[in-house]
C-alpha cells in the first residue's frame, strides 16, 4: 500500500509518450492538490500511458490516463483511489449525460461513441444526449471541434456530465502532408491549411474560385467570367520560371492529379486543402513541385448513426463591369468631331442628325429602293446581353459506419446561366463520390475514393470576346433586324452581327466526363510502429467538342446582301486523357525513452501518363441545319491526331525526428527518372533539410504566460520545375514536322512534305528551384490567438535559355540550363477566437503576403520596347515599358515647343515627357542601355494579396463575412479598347463622353481624333491600377430549434443567405465601368464576372 500527497493545487501540464503509470502519477502529484492511495502490484498491470496536455483539469488528465486500463479510480475529496476493475454482472442501463465548455455553455452537435462498438449519437442544441443499453465498463469517447477528446468511463452512472477542454494548442492539429499527416506542432516547413467551412456554402462554380483570398501565398486570378471556361490561373508564391507558368502540383486523396480537377471537384465533396509552399514541405514532390503543391482531402464516413445531409443554393447573378455605349445621337456628333480633327469629311450628315433627333430609324434610300437606309436607336447591349442570370446547385451525402466499415456516397449538381440573352451559352456539372473504406482484420484495411463528374458547356460558334467587341464598340446605327423581323445585312461591320451570331450562327459545345479511383491497402504494426501502404490510383478524362459555323442570311429590304459563316463548317474533336499512378509506402514509428521520436518514410512511384486527340471536320455541308461529318463536301475534309506521352518513376524518402516535441529535424530526398529527358541524363535528385524549435515546450518558459506556444522554422531544399510546359515529352529528339502547303506539278496539286522545324536539346534538365525559408508561429491567450509568418528566397538558377545563334540558322534554336531567376517574399496568417458568455462566440482571421521577382540573367536578353517586356535582365517578369506624361497641350504655343513626337499633335492632345532631352519623343535603340524616353511602369503581378474574414455564432444565428484583395497591381489594355475610335467601325463608349474641350481642359480623354494613336500609345496615362478589394462572400444563416425539429426527426435545419462578389472597390477610377481589377494584360473585352445573390437550405437527418 502506498500513499502520496501534495498540497499545491493546479492545472496540469504533461507531455508523455509510453510512459508508465507510475511515473505518470508522480506528475500529477507534482503538479495537483491530490493524494493517491493505490497498491502497487495492481499498479503493475496498468498500460503505458501517452499524454499531451497544457493547463488542462484534473479530470481531463485522469479520463485520459485510465481510460482503456485495467484499473479504474474513484475521486473523494483530495483522494484519489486506483484499484483493480472487479469483473461483476453487467446490467446494462440507459444513460443521460450533458456536454459543456469550461464555462458551462452548451455544446450542440457534440460526437458521443461508444468505444468498441457502433453506437454512436450527438448532442442537441442543448448539449444534451442519451444512450440505450449501455454497459457499466463502457468508455464513452467524446468529440468536439476545437476541444480535446476525452474519453469517459461510465463506471455505475446513469447521468453524465461532462466538461470538455478547448484546444488551446492549435499546434496540436493534424496536418495533411506529402504521402501521410503530421501534427502540425511539429511541422518545419511553410504549410498552411484550409478547412471545409471556408468553402462551403458559397455560391461558386468550383472549388478552385472558393480557394481565392484563402491561405497567404495563393494567388488565384479569373480573367473570364463564362460559364466553364473562367480560365483560372494559379500560383503558390509568385512566378517559377520565365518561360510560362508552373502550376502547383496537386494530389487529391494522394494521387497527382491535373490542375484543371480544381474547377471539376464538388467543393462540397471537399474536408480540407492543404498547401506545401517551401522546399521542407514539397521536396518528397521532387521534380514535379516547384510551383508548391496543393494536397485535396475528401470527406469520409464517420462510425455511428448514419447521416444523411442535403442543401442547395439558389441565386441571381448581376453581371458586372458591362461597358454602357452612347446613344446613337451622342455618336454621331462624337464621329464628327473626330473626322474633323483628323481634317476628314463627317460620316453623318447634317441630315441624318436631324432624323436621328426626330426618332427616325430607317428610311428608303431615295437612291436605290430596294434598300433601307438605317439610324437605329434601340441599344445593342440590352438586346444583347442579361442584366441578372440565375444559378442553382443542389448537394446530397449519405454518411456512416462502424469501427470496422466506414461510408460516404454523395451527388452534387452546379448550372448557370451565361450572360447571353440569345443563343447556347450555359454551364451544367454533376459529380458522383463513394467512398469506402473498411478494416477486414486487426492488421488490415482497404479504403476506395471513386468519383465521377459530368461537365457540359454550350458556348456560341464564335468567341466571346470577339461577339462582346461586336456588340459593345461596332457602328450601332445598323439594326438587328430589318422592318420586316428579319436579321439584317446592312452594314459588314457592325454590332448587329453578334446578335446573327448568337441566334442563329451555331455552337461550339463540351462535354466533359471524369473518372478518377484511389484504391488503397494498408498493413499496420504487424511489426510494432511499421504501416505498409499499396495504393493505387488512376483516371480516364474524356473530352468531346462539337463546333457548328452555321451559316446565316442577313437581309437588306428585299433580298440577302451578306452572309455569316458563307462556307459552313462542322469539327469534331475527341480527347482522351488517361494516367495510372502506383505507390509502395513504408512508415515506421519509433520512440526511445519517451524522449527521442523517430518516424521514417521510404517510398517507390510509377507513374504514366497518356492524352490522345482526333480532330477531324468537313465544310459546305449538304444541310444547314443537320450538322454531320458525313453531308460534307469531301474536298474540304480534314482531319489529324495527336498523341502524347510520359512516364516518371520516383524513389523517395523522408526522416524526422524530435527530442519531446521541443527540437525538431526533418530530412527528405527524392529521385526522379523521367521519359521527358535525354536517357543518361534522366535521372535528378531533390533534397531538402529543415529543423524547427518549439520554445514553449522548454522547462524554463513560463507556465501560464500570455503566450502560449511559440516555434521557429528553418528550412532549404531544391525542387523540380516538370509540371510546366517548359521541356516537351520529346525535346531530345530530332523531330520532323508535316505539311502540304507547296503545289507542285500541272495538276497543281498540294504535296505533302516533312521537315526539321527545330534542333533537339538534348542535354536538357529540369530547371531546378532552391528556396530558403525561415518563419515562426506563435499562439497567445490559451491559444485564442495564433499567428504564423514566414519569409522565403527562391532561387531558379538553371533555367532554360535559347542559345544565342545567327538569323541564318534557320530553324528554332536548343535550349540550355544557363538562366537565373530570383523570387523572394513573405507571407502571415493571424486567427482569433472567443466566447462571450454561453451563446456568443465569435472569430476573426487576416492572411497577407508579398512576392516579388527579378530576372538575373536570361541569354544577355536586353531589348526594351514600349509596352510589354516579359523577359529584361535586371527587371521583373511581365515589366511594362512606356512613356511619362504631362497633362494635355492646352494651347498652340505649348505644341510649337514642345518636342517632337507626331505631326498630327495639336492642343488638346496628350503630352510626353522628354526623359533624354534631345527634344524627341521615342524609344532610343531599343536597348536598355539606351530606350530613349521609355520609363517603367511596374509589371502586372499581383502584390499584398490578402483575405480577411469574421464571423460569430449566437443562439442560432451564424453570420460570416469574407474579404479578398490585392495591393499592388498594374495592368494594361489594348490600344483599341482605350481609343475611342481607333478606325471608322469602332464607336466611342459610354465614358469617353468626357474629352477634352477648351471647357474640360481636365479630362479623362483628349480630343476626339479619328485613329488618334499619338494619344494611345503606352504611356502611365493609360496603365490601370489593379489594386482592388472584394466581398468575396457574406453568409447569415439561422438554424431552426431543435426542440421543434425533433418533431419531424430532423437533427439539424439551416436556412441562410449567401452573397458571392457583391461589391468590389478597386483603383480603375472611370474604367472600373469596364474592366475588372483580376483581367490580364492586353485586356479587350472579357465576358463579364457577376455578383451572386443566392438563399439556400442545409438539412441533416
Amino acid at each position: 500500500m502506498q500513499v502520496s500527497a501534495s498540497s499545491s493545487a493546479q492545472r496540469i501540464t504533461m507531455n508523455k509518450v509510453n510512459a508508465p503509470l507510475s511515473e505518470i502519477i508522480d506528475e500529477i502529484r507534482a503538479q495537483s492538490g491530490y493524494d493517491f492511495l493505490y497498491n502497487n502490484k495492481v499498479l503493475k498491470t496498468a498500460h503505458p500511458v501517452t499524454i499531451d496536455v497544457r493547463n488542462a483539469s484534473i479530470e481531463t488528465v485522469l479520463a485520459i490516463c485510465f481510460g482503456d486500463q485495467p484499473v479504474t479510480y474513484t475521486i473523494s475529496d483530495n483522494f484519489i483511489v486506483i484499484k483493480r476493475s472487479r469483473t461483476k454482472t453487467v446490467i446494462p442501463a440507459d444513460i443521460k449525460g450533458k456536454v459543456t465548455d469550461e464555462k458551462g455553455a452548451p455544446l450542440p452537435g457534440a460526437s458521443i461513441k461508444v468505444k468498441g462498438t457502433n453506437q454512436a449519437t450527438n448532442t442537441d442544441a442543448n448539449g444534451e444526449f442519451t444512450l440505450k443499453n449501455i454497459e457499466p465498463g463502457a468508455v464513452l469517447a467524446v468529440s468536439f471541434v476545437g476541444f480535446v477528446t476525452q474519453e469517459v468511463p461510465v463506471d455505475d452512472r446513469s447521468a453524465i456530465h461532462i466538461v470538455l477542454v478547448e484546444n488551446t494548442e492549435a499546434l496540436n492539429e493534424v496536418i495533411v502532408v506529402g504521402y501521410g499527416t503530421q501534427q502540425k506542432i511539429n511541422l518545419t516547413g511553410a504549410v498552411s491549411t484550409v478547412d471545409s467551412k471556408s468553402i462551403e456554402n458559397r455560391p461558386v462554380s468550383n472549388l478552385a474560385t472558393a480557394l481565392q483570398g484563402t491561405s497567404p501565398g495563393l494567388i488565384v486570378t479569373r480573367t473570364s467570367g463564362q460559364p466553364g471556361n473562367e480560365n483560372i490561373g494559379i500560383q503558390l508564391r509568385g512566378a517559377t520560371s520565365a518561360n510560362g507558368n508552373v502550376n502547383p502540383l496537386l494530389i487529391v486523396d494522394g494521387v497527382s492529379a491535373p490542375i484543371g480537377t480544381l474547377q471539376s471537384l464538388n467543393p462540397n465533396d471537399v474536408e480540407n486543402v492543404t498547401f506545401l509552399k517551401d522546399a521542407a514541405a514539397a521536396a518528397i514532390y521532387g521534380a514535379q513541385a516547384a510551383g508548391g503543391v496543393i494536397l485535396v482531402t475528401t470527406k469520409k464516413g464517420v462510425a455511428g448513426k448514419t447521416k444523411i445531409e442535403y442543401s442547395n443554393l439558389f441565386g441571381a447573378d448581376k453581371m458586372l463591369n458591362v461597358p454602357k455605349r452612347m446613344t446613337l445621337l451622342e455618336e454621331a456628333y462624337f464621329s464628327n468631331l473626330s473626322a474633323e480633327n483628323a481634317g476628314l469629311a463627317p460620316p453623318y450628315p447634317a441630315a441624318d442628325i436631324q432624323r436621328i433627333i426626330d426618332g427616325v430609324e430607317y428610311y428608303v434610300d431615295p437612291v436605290d429602293t430596294n434598300k433601307y437606309v438605317y439610324l437605329n436607336q434601340k441599344d445593342f447591349v440590352s438586346q444583347t446581353i442579361r442584366d441578372v442570370t440565375t444559378m442553382q446547385t443542389h448537394n446530397i451525402a449519405v454518411s456512416g459506419g462502424t469501427d470496422k466499415l466506414n461510408f460516404l456516397v454523395s451527388l452534387g449538381t452546379y448550372s448557370k446561366d451565361g450572360a447571353f440573352k440569345v443563343g447556347p451559352d450555359m454551364h451544367n456539372r454533376y459529380n458522383g463520390r463513394v467512398n469506402l473504406g473498411a478494416k477486414l482484420s486487426k492488421h488490415v484495411s482497404i479504403e476506395s475514393r471513386i468519383s465521377y463528374t459530368r461537365k457540359r458547356t454550350e458556348m456560341p460558334s464564335l468567341d466571346v470576346s470577339a461577339l462582346l467587341y461586336q456588340a459593345l464598340r461596332l457602328r450601332q446605327k445598323w439594326p438587328i433586324f430589318t422592318p420586316e423581323g428579319r436579321l439584317s445585312g446592312e452594314g459588314s461591320f457592325s454590332a448587329n452581327q453578334s446578335y446573327a451570331y448568337l441566334k442563329e450562327g451555331g455552337y461550339n459545345n463540351r462535354n466533359d466526363n471524369n473518372f478518377d479511383g484511389v484504391f488503397t491497402l494498408k498493413i499496420a504494426d504487424v511489426v510494432k510502429g511499421l504501416q505498409l501502404r499499396g495504393i493505387y490510383g488512376g483516371t480516364y478524362n474524356r473530352s468531346d467538342r462539337d463546333h457548328f459555323s452555321r451559316t446565316v442570311e442577313l437581309w437588306q429590304r428585299y433580298f440577302p446582301v451578306a452572309y455569316i459563316n458563307q462556307t459552313n463548317m462542322f469539327e469534331v474533336t475527341r480527347g482522351v486523357y488517361n494516367t495510372n499512378n502506383l505507390q509502395l509506402l513504408a512508415d515506421y514509428s519509433l520512440s526511445l525513452g519517451g524522449k527521442h521520436n523517430f518516424h521514417v518514410l521510404a517510398g517507390y512511384q510509377f507513374e504514366d501518363s497518356r492524352s490522345s486527340s482526333v480532330y477531324t471536320s468537313a465544310q459546305n455541308l449538304a444541310s444547314n441545319d443537320l450538322p454531320t461529318l458525313g453531308l460534307g463536301e469531301d474536298a474540304t475534309k480534314t482531319n489529324s491526331q495527336t498523341i502524347n506521352t510520359y512516364a516518371y518513376k520516383s524513389y523517395f524518402g523522408r526522416l524526422n525526428y524530435n527530442y519531446q516535441n521541443k527540437y525538431l529535424f526533418e530530412a527528405t530526398i527524392r529521385t526522379d527518372e523521367s521519359s521527358r529527358l535525354a536517357p543518361g541524363l534522366r535521372v535528378k535528385t531533390f533534397p531538402s533539410v529543415s529543423a524547427g524549435w518549439n520554445i514553449h515546450k522548454e522547462s524554463w518558459f513560463p507556465a501560464g504566460s500570455f503566450v502560449s506556444s511559440l516555434r521557429l522554422r528553418a528550412s532549404w531544399g531544391q525542387l523540380g520545375s516538370a509540371l510546366g510546359n517548359i521541356i516537351g515529352n520529346y525535346d531530345f529528339m530530332n523531330m520532323l514536322s508535316r505539311n502540304n502547303n507547296l503545289v507542285l506539278g500541272a495538276g497543281e496539286d498540294r504535296t505533302m512534305y516533312f521537315y526539321q522545324s527545330v534542333v533537339p536539346s538534348s542535354s536538357l534538365t529540369w530547371e531546378t528551384v532552391e528556396t530558403t525559408n525561415g518563419g515562426f508561429d506563435f499562439g497567445m491567450f490559451d491559444g485564442k490567438l495564433s499567428v504564423s509568418a514566414d519569409y522565403y528566397v527562391k532561387f531558379n538558377r538553371n533555367m532554360l535559355t535559347p542559345l544565342q545563334l545567327p538569323v541564318t540558322f534557320g530553324v528554332a534554336t536548343p535550349r540550355t540550363n544557363n538562366g537565373e531567376l530570383k523570387s523572394w517574399g513573405w507571407e502571415v496568417e493571424a486567427n482569433f477566437r472567443d466566447r462571450i458568455g454561453k451563446d456568443f462566440s465569435y472569430s476573426i482571421g487576416f492572411n497577407l503576403s508579398d512576392n516579388q521577382n527579378k530576372v538575373m540573367s536570361y541569354a544577355g536578353r536586353k531589348v526594351v520596347n514600349a509596352g510589354i517586356v516579359n523577359i529584361l535582365e535586371g527587371y521583373p517578369l511581365g515589366s511594362i515599358w512606356g512613356f511619362q506624361t504631362d497633362g494635355y497641350y492646352q494651347s498652340q504655343d505649348e505644341v510649337d515647343k514642345a518636342p517632337f513626337y507626331n505631326a498630327r499633335t495639336g492642343v488638346g492632345d496628350v503630352r510626353y515627357v522628354d526623359q533624354n532631352g534631345d527634344n524627341r519623343i521615342n524609344i532610343g535603340g531599343g536597348l536598355f542601355e539606351d530606350h530613349g524616353d521609355l520609363i517603367y511602369l511596374g509589371t502586372d503581378q499581383p502584390r499584398y494579396n490578402f483575405g480577411i474574414n469574421a464571423g460569430f455564432e449566437w443562439k442560432g444565428f451564424d453570420f460570416f463575412v469574407f474579404f479578398q484583395g490585392v495591393g499592388s497591381r498594374t495592368f494594361y489594355a489594348t490600344v483599341n479598347t482605350v481609343n475611342p475610335q481607333v478606325t471608322a467601325p469602332r464607336q466611342p463608349l459610354a465614358i469617353h463622353r468626357d474629352y477634352w474641350t477648351e471647357d474640360n481642359r481636365d479630362a479623362a480623354f483628349p480630343r476626339p481624333y479619328s485613329g488618334g494613336q499619338h494619344n494611345y500609345v503606352f504611356s502611365d496615362k493609360w496603365m490601370l491600377d489593379g489594386k482592388y478589394i472584394r466581398l468575396k462572400n457574406i453568409q447569415l444563416g439561422y438554424s431552426l430549434p431543435a426542440s421543434l425539429l425533433q418533431k419531424v426527426h430532423i437533427a439539424r435545419a439551416r436556412i441562410y443567405f449567401s452573397g458571392q462578389d457583391l461589391l468590389t472597390f478597386s483603383g480603375l477610377g472611370i474604367f472600373d465601368q469596364i474592366f475588372n481589377p483580376e483581367y490580364n494584360n492586353n485586356v479587350e473585352f472579357e465576358y463579364p464576372f457577376a455578383a451572386t445573390a443566392s438563399v439556400g437550405l442545409n438539412i441533416s437527418f
